[in-house]
């Protein structure tokens, strides 16, 4: 196992009688007097936090932006200090970035003098897992959310990419005179674009260009008594601007939604509504779930077991980043859920054969980008003792993942306070109102603000929708009766196909593949192509279920719904005929300079086109559209949010001057 951070890129420390100090910068991570204690005077204090956390609204979300993650202390005290004035259903969203992450070990040791914090530390150092994209984590207690975000490399690098509108910031990081390559004037510029008018700031110096640099940036600069020995510190908040131009695509600008009602309509009981659900009724809204079968999850949704399957690229293509994006979001979900219904999932591993030389170059590449906690990629022998039966081919071992049960998965999310769920709702048609939305079901009409539709390539017959490019690929698993032998496996393997462990006496594997048929029926033909899969990729579980003699219990047929580029669908509705024409000087000029905002169909937005990775891309695009609607930041980096924008297809297609 390699240990992928080198040693260039974790942080460097030495210790003195228990102080860590950054060898690389010659600094010290906090106070000698009080590390706890300057964080309350400098970044709480001066952020006003406690009365600001005390005010929020059931449902609200602040968010905290950081330079310089460091021990994370400063987030430990604010994560406390949340829990003590925030009421239940508000939501603590902590960004910070970090260069040279601290290895585990030099974490927990810098932590454990602090005895206040040590119930909290004490869930962060479990889930402290560096990675070389971000560090994402969520924790809740009495009703709170508590997200983390880590952004790792240069703060320069990550910091601009991100679409966020932050409401305090603390500036940390290690001295200008020590670490002169952080404060920089395009730190100031990132941290303004990521500024509202209310915006405030803190930080421990007040060296003079740090104060010109904030001051040029549009913020108040204002000198306070620094904490012990230190004598002023500075905090200020952002002064409107007047009238900023706005910079990037602007056909992909954000739509500005209006509900104070805080009520939505889901159209779609499968994994992508039920997650956009969960993720509005955990921000206080009251939401409404129509799904036009007796039950949730009756289609795609629908399969006994399916495998977390995060294929990646080493060449880091958005679908990649999504997909990681994703992983890490559907693994912090189930941790959440699984506390209360453990029979949710097993994270029993997934692995994934390297089953050609083109696939085993690409996943030796994988594991030299990313830590072991992510992937490793390993032997024909160490995957046997991991599978438990023999494994013919070397391949990537996701430690962390597993299979889960995607209609208890839907379950578990619709079940959440603030749900109501409408089965055997057939959703007709929709129209806009003014404001609003008129939803015609075969119960009756309903009227909402807002309208998320989330019904698969069905989510295509309505006319607002038409124009996406959705499309179904037809596919079939096989339900085997396990055997004493077949039971010895305890990892999910994929190598054409997929098998999970036993679950009540039977295995999963599948599934076919078939572009452009809509055939519901239960075919021999395809339980024979999903154990010829088993019986050339992993010989010897084929054997083990009793190979010809194999007995076959059941089988599913279900419709993957997906895009050209494979990406799913995930944001606002714009009108149409209104973008086409905005836009059209593109189809002569790709460059042409269009200052042009979106019209968008106010209170209409879409989840769909996840293909096979629902399990990973539903759950993080529902967090999405629920931060857009509630006007929350959102964690994903802009590109990615214009790499899932339902209007991509529109503008390449003017670009490419397409019809």
């Amino acid at each position: 196992m390699t240990d992928h951070l080198s040693s260039t890129e974790r942080a460097q420390i030495q210790w003195d009688n228990g102080l860590p100090i950054a060898t690389r910068f010659n600094d010290v991570y906090y106070s000698r007097a009080s590390g706890m204690a300057e964080t309350r005077h400098v970044f709480l204090q001066h952020n006003h936090l406690p009365e600001r956390f005390g005010q929020l609204a059931c449902g609200a979300t602040f968010t905290v932006g950081e330079t310089g993650f460091g021990t994370g202390l400063n987030f430990l005290c604010t994560w406390q200090l949340f829990l003590e004035q925030a009421s239940s259903g508000c939501t603590l969203h902590f960004i910070s970035t970090e260069k040279y992450p601290l290895k585990p070990n030099d974490l927990g040791k810098a932590l454990s003098v602090f005895d206040e914090l040590a119930p909290l530390a004490n869930q962060l150092i479990a889930a402290y897992q560096p990675d070389t994209d971000n560090l994402q984590m969520e924790f809740s207690d009495s009703g709170r959310c508590i997200k983390l975000t880590v952004l790792l490399g240069d703060v320069l690098d990550t910091l601009p990419s991100l679409d966020e509108s932050i409401d305090a910031w603390f500036l940390d990081g290690f001295a200008p005179a020590k670490n002169p390559e952080m404060w920089q004037p395009a730190l100031f510029s990132a941290i303004r674009d990521k500024s509202h008018d209310q915006t405030t700031y803190a930080t421990f110096t007040a060296a003079r260009l740090v104060r010109d640099a904030l001051a040029a940036a549009g913020f108040s600069v204002d000198k306070h008594p620094g904490f012990g020995r230190k004598r002023d510190m500075i905090a200020g908040r952002r002064i409107p601007p007047a009238g900023l131009a706005k910079t990037g695509k602007p056909w992909f600008g954000p739509a500005t939604h209006h509900n104070p009602e805080k009520t939505a309509i889901v159209v779609g009981g499968g994994l992508a509504g039920c997650s956009s659900a969960y993720a509005l009724a955990r921000r206080g809204w009251q939401v409404t779930l129509l799904e036009q079968h007796d039950a949730l999850a009756r289609e795609a949704s629908g399969n006994p077991q399916g495998v977390l399957y995060a294929k990646l690229s080493p060449d880091n293509t958005p679908l990649s980043q999504f997909i990681l994006h994703g992983y890490q979001y559907t693994l912090a979900i189930l941790a959440t859920l699984a506390k209360e219904q453990p029979e949710l999932w097993q994270a029993c591993g997934v692995i994934q054969l390297a089953i050609d030389a083109q696939t085993q170059q690409r996943y030796q590449a994988l594991d030299a980008q990313h830590p072991d906690t992510l992937l490793q990629y390993l032997d024909q022998q160490q995957l046997s003792r991991i599978a438990g039966l023999t494994v013919d081919y070397p391949g990537l071992l996701f430690p962390q993942a597993g299979w889960v049960q995607p209609p208890l998965l839907c379950r578990a999310l619709a079940g959440q306070a603030g749900i109501r769920i409408v089965t055997n709702a057939t959703v007709n048609d929709i129209s806009h109102l003014n404001p609003g939305w008129l939803i015609k079901t075969s119960q009756g009409e309903l009227e909402s603000k807002t309208l998320i539709i989330t019904q698969g390539i069905a989510s295509q017959q309505f006319s607002y929708l038409d124009h996406l490019p959705l499309k179904t690929i037809r596919g079939q698993i096989t339900q085997v009766q396990a055997t004493t032998r077949s039971q010895h496996l305890t990892a999910c393997v994929n190598g054409e196909g997929y098998i999970a462990p036993a679950m009540a006496g039977f295995h999963t594997l599948g599934a076919t593949f078939d572009i452009n048929d809509t055939g519901m029926d239960i075919r021999t033909s395809d339980h024979d192509k999903n154990l010829a899969m088993q019986a050339r990729y992993f010989p010897a579980m084929y054997r083990a279920l009793g190979a010809d003699q194999a007995v076959i219990t059941g089988g599913r047929t279900g419709f993957r719904c997906t895009t050209p580029d494979y990406l799913p669908v995930v944001g606002p509705i714009v009108d149409r005929q209104h973008f086409l024409e905005s836009y059209a000087p593109l189809r002569k000029n790709r460059k042409q300079p269009i200052a042009v905002q979106p019209d968008y169909l106010e209170g209409l937005y879409v989840s769909a086109g996840h293909g096979s990775r629902g399990l990973i891309s539903c759950p993080v695009a529902g967090d999405i559209l629920a931060a857009m609607i509630n006007g929350d930041t959102i964690e994903l980096p802009t590109p990615l949010l214009e790499a899932i924008h339902p209007s991509r297809f529109l503008i390449r297609n003017l670009i490419r001057n397409k019809k």
